[in-house]
Order: structure tokens, then sequence, then C-alpha cells
């Protein structure tokens, strides 16, 4: 992801374009992988370009803030960042409404319901303010518990992680 799918995408927040709005138009852009073969393409003119965005977008009721920022990007020459910056956007959103997106990684499928409850708990306690979105996997690497990622860290609450720290404690490092 570069700077300038993350840039973009502080703009299109700023345009305070609706979530819905912006899925929307993620979901229609993605859907075809010959619309972004079209847009990225630098052979096709750019008059074509937005005649197929006012068309293509035109089919879904886009809202006429979201076309022109796509035809933007396309003049920009940013059309094949579209990806990173429609999850650049979501990623904001969710900062700006205090949602936590974290991952709960489980070694068995039978302890997920009462890891999550746990994590739940635990992520509630580092972010109060924050609305916590759990999505669980499991990993059979791990020996028992869990992992929890979220905000670019990683809370280590599987034995093999409780067996480190212990010995961290023990030896002194």
């Amino acid at each position: 992801m570069t700077q300038a799918a993350v840039n973009n995408a502080i703009v299109l927040h700023r345009l305070s374009v609706s979530r819905e709005d912006v899925r929307r138009a993620d979901e229609l852009y993605s859907k075809t992988s010959e619309l972004q073969k079209i847009l990225t393409n630098p052979e096709i003119p750019l008059a074509k370009k937005y005649d197929i965005i006012d068309k293509v977008f035109a089919l879904d009721d886009t809202k006429e803030l979201m076309k022109n920022f796509i035809k933007e990007m396309c003049k920009l020459g940013y059309c094949d960042e579209m990806r990173d910056i429609f999850d650049s956007y979501y990623r904001i959103d969710d900062e700006a409404n205090h949602i936590l997106k974290a991952e709960l990684i489980s070694a068995d499928s039978s302890d997920e319901d009462d890891n999550a409850k746990q994590a739940q708990d635990f992520l509630k306690s580092r972010y109060p303010d924050y609305t916590i979105e759990l999505t669980k996997t499991v990993d059979a690497d791990l020996l028992g518990g869990y992992l929890i990622r979220a905000h670019h860290k990683e809370y280590d609450r599987s034995f093999e992680g409780r067996f480190c720290q212990l010995e961290r404690k023990l030896t002194g490092r």
C-alpha cells in the first residue's frame, strides 16, 4: 500500500462520503476485472473512461461525488490502487467511529466461544472507548490458548507464549 493510496483515502473520508456509498462503489469496481483493466489502461482516452464510469456506476445509483472521485483517480493514474484506497478508507472510517477490528486465533474451535469472551473483556480493558469486532480463526499450530491481533499489536495468550513469559521472568531477561 502506497502513501498515495492512504492520502487519497483520507481525502475520500474528508469528502464525507458515507461508508455505504464507498462499499457499493467498491463492490462495483471489484466485480469485474475488465473494468479494472479498462480504467488502468493508459491507451484508452480519458473521455472514454469517464463515459464508462458514468454508465457502470449509474447501474447502482452511485452518488455523483463518488463517481467524480473515481474519475479523478483515473485522471491522476491511481485506478490501479483503488483496492488499497478502499481498504484504507475502511480503516480510517473505523478509527473515526471508534471501531476496533481484532483477530482472535484459537488453538481449536471447541474453546472459541470461551476465548472470545476472554478476548473481548481483555480488549475492552485496553480500549474502553472502542466497539470491538472480533474475527475468529483456528490455528492448529498453537498448543493451546489464543492470540489476539489488534492495532498492529499481538497479545499472546497461548501456552507457548505463557511459557516464554515465565522463562523470561525466571531467568531475569
